[in-house]
């Protein structure tokens, strides 16, 4: 059918347009703060850039779950991730400010309650909008596919963040100016609104339906989950924030930053195209133990990184969180869908959003600017990846023996 066909590249395009902005500005973030929050001195305000990174994470407690209820509740999702992107375009343009020459006057703690107060705001509208696409996506496919061809719609994602990354090392290595990161961020975001909302349906709001809570309550499998992907969340976030500082330690330019990052996904990409296959021959927990193990490894070369190593090698290693990454994705995904009650799935998405980004990341940004204030990022790396190596015993000790019945709509 035309309708589901144009749906479906209605979806594709919200992914690649997501991770678009995604790539523009997550990676360049920390880049952003460790420039503009300076000291009198000239160097980086680890303090309040730490505080940064444990303070926005906790935003999500207060987003994320109320915008699934209202998304599963009124199947107002589309609605949602439209007004949410059109926020995130607001916020993210007024804190490229604070890089402006206007700015250079301010102390580091006026520009850090500045960029503080306004981080509060934006991120009430970006925490919601990656869960709520993926429970669009999995609603499209378990009545039109199979949940299991999730990965060949999330690889257009992929392929936005490798344009996306690349493409602003290539910005700020000519240009040298870090409010780009949040100006082009700012763009691409707006963007997306305008996607979004050109596949809102015209046709009546449906009648709003009443929450199974009753299932979360007895789902015992995805409360040990919950566990796990919050200790994930910790370990995820400590490396990940602080991935664009440490590279902008190690690489010699932006430019060398923007192509690792944007290649990186390379063997994501047959990771992805193969979701099916994948899942159906191994299934959702070796996947995600497989993604573990790769990224822990990555964690530990990328700790023996100098400005001195050769770009080959730098690159080789990062290579690695493709398929990591690909794996881990792909089962946590096929996991909570496959948990969910039908009608809860932007629900039980945002929960586990929750869990991963809310305190975890909380606790990750910080631990990690403690960790590098006193033995440096590359420390970081590697404590990272020996944690994530070791998580993978607690996964299989905690989740696999627990088996529940799952749920399924098809």
């Amino acid at each position: 059918m035309e309708s589901v066909r144009r749906q479906s590249v209605y979806l594709k395009t919200l992914f690649f347009l997501l991770f678009v902005g995604v790539g523009i500005s997550s990676p360049y973030f920390g880049i952003f703060y460790k420039h503009i929050i300076v000291r009198a001195d000239g160097t980086p305000a680890i303090g309040l850039i730490g505080m940064i990174f444990f303070v926005m994470p906790l935003v999500s407690l207060v987003a994320n779950i109320p915008a699934g209820i209202l998304a599963d509740k009124f199947h107002s999702g589309k609605h949602l991730i439209t007004l949410f992107c059109f926020g995130v375009a607001f916020f993210t343009l007024m804190i490229g400010l604070a890089g402006e020459d206007f700015a250079r006057g301010w102390t580091a703690n006026g520009k850090f309650i500045y960029i503080f107060a306004l981080l509060i705001f934006l991120n009430c509208f970006a925490y919601p909008i990656m869960p709520m696409i993926d429970a669009e996506v999995l609603l499209f496919l378990n009545k039109h596919s199979r949940r299991e061809f999730y990965g060949v719609y999330r690889l257009w994602g992929t392929y936005g963040w490798s344009v996306a990354t690349i493409l602003m090392g290539i910005l700020l290595y000519n240009f040298r100016h870090d409010s780009l990161i949040f100006y082009c961020a700012s763009l691409a975001f707006a963007v997306l609104g305008f996607a979004a909302w050109s596949g809102v349906e015209t046709k009546s709001a449906a009648i709003p339906i009443i929450i199974p809570w009753t299932h979360l309550k007895r789902d015992t499998p995805f409360q040990w989950f919950l566990l796990f992907i919050f200790l994930h969340g910790v370990v995820t976030t400590s490396s990940f924030t602080y991935t664009g500082y440490f590279f902008d330690d190690v690489m010699k330019s932006p430019l060398e930053i923007g192509f690792i990052l944007g290649t990186w996904t390379l063997f994501e990409i047959p990771v992805m195209m193969s979701s099916r296959k994948l899942i159906d021959r191994f299934g959702n927990r070796s996947l995600i133990v497989s993604g573990l193990l790769l990224s822990g490894v990555r964690l530990i070369l990328f700790s023996f990184f100098t400005p001195e190593t050769p770009f080959i090698w730098k690159w080789g290693a990062s290579l690695l969180h493709g398929p990591g990454f690909g794996l881990s994705q792909l089962g946590i995904i096929d996991f909570v869908d496959r948990r969910a009650h039908p009608a809860m799935r932007a629900t039980y998405l945002n929960i586990a959003a929750v869990a991963r980004m809310s305190l975890a990341s909380a606790l990750g940004g910080v631990l990690g600017s403690a960790v590098i204030e006193q033995r440096g990022v590359a420390f970081l790396m590697q404590i990272c990846g020996w944690v994530t190596i070791a998580l993978i015993l607690f996964f299989v000790l905690l989740i696999g023996k627990h088996r529940g019945p799952e749920v399924t709509d098809r």
